[in-house]
């Protein structure tokens, strides 16, 4: 609390006769401080996502917003590429990319339930691990033009789980290579350990086949060849079939089902888009269109009705094949068939037989887009399943799945905020002003991660780098929550105290800084602040995210002071017309009326006695006015009687009062007697 000091002269005693030379009057006043707040750093629109209250568990410290198109539904896939080092140069920071900190935050401001983000895949090819971007998806909660908030971070700023949200993993990116049902699929199963199914990597493995081609009686051709295992895109895909092994013997019979995987999808019920496969085929066997007896992968959309969209019944081998070579027998210098290593639809001298283009021998991936129109507002089952005749292997990569894709517009990085929460409420010059900073996420920086400067109504700095606490000291209510405080309790790490004297005046400015453990590649003295893209470098609120400025103002109390004498007695005449003679006893009034326009707090009067007048023990009367001022106070400083509610004390010479308070036109009154020297 600051005091303004005012002295003021005292009122002659109402008397005809000489009295005491008249006492001095000092009273020390409370003036009023009043804030307003910006509240322009603190992120509200929407609200900071914090999944376990700040300073609990992991804090996020960026974001950027992503706009998905007004045709975006429920059960949509979101989709954007980031570029988080691009987002890292806008907030004008250095830091390490938190790979696991990606998270996909609802306009509501919870998480969304089904997302990933992929490091090894951006702008719809694979993409260097590890090189800050990547691509996000996830299902849509929330239809229509909405925005989207995707929250990262930077290892200095603590690391951050693995993300433990449901992943779509059409791209199968997700989980350990090997594993045979992937995160975000329903099933995977297989009729014979000899089968392959399973997630697999970057690779080029050198395969053998068995078999025995009828027209020639000799072995397959091109046994062994080096094979393609690459996935489209990413470090990993999904492979079905017979690679690892042989088929199992099953005496020539047809092996349905061999290999199956599948997953449910909900369909969006407006704008359901389509639906993309991509698969590549490998091996040394064939399938024809129509016949489901031999090897080939099938793909079906199984719903209110069911619908092949990849396999013999589609019909459609040279635009979607389904299997490493066409036919039903085995190849020959005249007709496609099983036996050589994919040839699609060539003979062995590779001669395109069905009107094919692909190279012989080679390795593509396929693609087809589908419909769901048909499907709007189900939920249905993509089933992948493979069938096998044993001899000659064959086996089919999966990749990059994906349905009803919505891409989202991104937009300029954020950081934490910051606001000024204090100083608010009634304060005055010459005492510590108590400055309070509330924040959205943990300050992480290694020293005085909360600071806060001050500045004069002329925009003159008058205190800098005022450290703030959150440990339950200094005035800080609660350790480890929101806000950090000081009070100025503690003369070592004080905060400001607007001097004594100091005139009314609006425009005073508390500045707030809350720094992360980043690295400014703008400023050093803006290491741990977040800039805002594109603007000036001087450190101000307008310029960084976790800068946050109040204004308030100072305004003095207004008072004034009267002093009353009276003489009650004297040596010769008693009461009856007493004179202020030596030996007269005079009683003595102080009034003190507030006749500002604020209320006072901490309203202290002292009064110098002369040397010509003897105070009279135990005789304070304190109240509301001279003729009503009744409550007995002591002597001391101490005790009940200094709170009720006014209190006094006598020490040497100097007579004090207090107020703890006094409103507008309030009055308080002391009273006191002693004698004539």
């Amino acid at each position: 609390m600051g005091f303004a000091t005012a002295r003021y002269r005292s009122f002659a005693p109402l008397s005809a006769r000489a009295v005491p030379r008249a006492l001095a009057a000092m009273l020390v006043l409370a003036g009023l401080i009043c804030a307003t707040w910006s509240w322009a750093a603190l992120r509200t629109a929407p609200t900071w996502w914090d999944p376990d209250g700040v300073a609990v568990g992991s804090d996020w410290h960026y974001r950027v917003p992503v706009t998905l198109p007004a045709t975006s539904t429920v059960n949509s896939t979101g989709k954007v590429d980031i570029d988080f080092a691009a987002l890292m140069i806008q907030l004008g920071i250095s830091g390490t990319f938190d790979v696991n900190s990606v998270r996909v935050v609802r306009p509501g401001g919870t998480i969304a339930t089904v997302q990933e983000y992929t490091d090894t895949v951006y702008a719809g090819a694979t993409d260097t691990a590890g090189n800050n971007r990547g691509e996000v998806r996830w299902i849509v909660e929330d239809a229509g033009a909405v925005t989207y908030q995707v929250y990262f971070d930077v290892t200095q700023n603590g690391t951050k789980p693995a993300n433990p949200q449901v992943p779509i993993n059409g791209n199968f990116e997700k989980g350990a290579v090997g594993t045979q049902l992937p995160a975000g699929w329903a099933t995977a199963a297989k009729t014979n350990a000899a089968y392959d199914l399973q997630i697999t990597g970057n690779e080029s493995p050198t395969i053998t086949s068995d078999g025995i081609r009828p027209s020639t009686n000799s072995g397959p051709l091109f046994s062994p060849t080096v094979t393609d295992g690459s996935p489209l895109t990413g470090a990993q895909a999904y492979i079905l079939g017979a690679r690892t092994n042989n088929e199992p013997t099953n005496g020539a019979n047809s092996q349905a089902d061999a290999t199956i995987l599948t997953r449910t999808i909900t369909v969006p019920a407006s704008n359901p888009g389509n639906l993309t496969l991509r698969w590549r085929v490998e091996g040394w066997d064939s399938d024809t269109n129509n016949v489901t007896t031999f090897d080939h992968l099938q793909v079906e959309v199984v719903g209110s009705t069911t619908t092949d969209i990849v396999g013999p019944l589609t019909n459609a081998y040279t635009t979607y094949p389904f299997a490493p070579a066409f036919g039903a027998n085995d190849i020959t210098n005249t007709r496609a068939g099983y036996g050589s290593y994919n040839t699609f639809d060539m003979t062995t001298g590779g001669t395109h037989r069905n009107g094919m283009t692909v190279a012989n021998h080679s390795q593509p991936w396929w693609t087809r887009t589908f419909s769901l129109a048909p499907y709007a507002g189900q939920t249905i089952t993509l089933r992948f399943s493979t069938t096998h005749m044993e001899e000659f292997k064959s086996w089919f990569h999966i990749d990059d799945v994906e349905w009803s894709v919505v891409t989202g517009t991104l937009g300029a990085a954020q950081a934490f905020g910051a606001v000024v929460t204090n100083p608010v409420g009634s304060f005055g010059p010459g005492t510590p002003l108590p400055v309070s900073l509330r924040v959205d996420a943990r300050p992480t920086a290694a020293t005085n991660p909360v600071t806060a400067d001050i500045y004069n109504n002329t925009g003159t700095l008058v205190a800098s780098a005022i450290k703030l606490y959150n440990d339950g000291t200094h005035g800080d209510a609660v350790a480890g929550d929101a806000i950090w405080s000081n009070d100025g309790s503690d003369s070592a790490n004080p905060t400001y105290a607007v001097p004594l004297g100091t005139p009314s005046s609006t425009g005073w400015t508390v500045r707030g800084f809350a720094r992360d453990a980043t690295t400014s590649t703008i400023l050093a003295s803006a290491n741990g602040l977040a800039h805002r893209n594109a603007l000036p470098t001087p450190l101000v609120m307008a310029n960084y995210w976790n800068i946050d400025e109040t204004t308030f103002n100072v305004v003095s109390g207004s008072v004034s002071v009267t002093k009353i004498s009276s003489v009650i007695s004297d040596p010769v005449n008693g009461t009856a017309n007493p004179k202020a003679i030596p030996g007269a006893v005079m009683e003595y009034c102080i009034l003190i009326t507030n006749t500002g326009a604020t209320a006072l707090s901490n309203v202290v009067a002292t009064d110098n006695l002369p040397a010509n007048f003897t105070y009279g023990a135990a005789t304070i009367r304190s109240g509301t006015g001279c003729a009503t001022a009744a409550t007995v106070e002591d002597d001391n400083s101490a005790g009940a009687d200094e709170t009720d509610p006014y209190g006094a004390s006598v020490a040497g010479s100097t007579l004090t009062g207090n107020a703890a308070s006094l409103g507008v036109s309030g009055v308080f009154a002391l009273t006191f007697r002693g004698t004539v020297n």
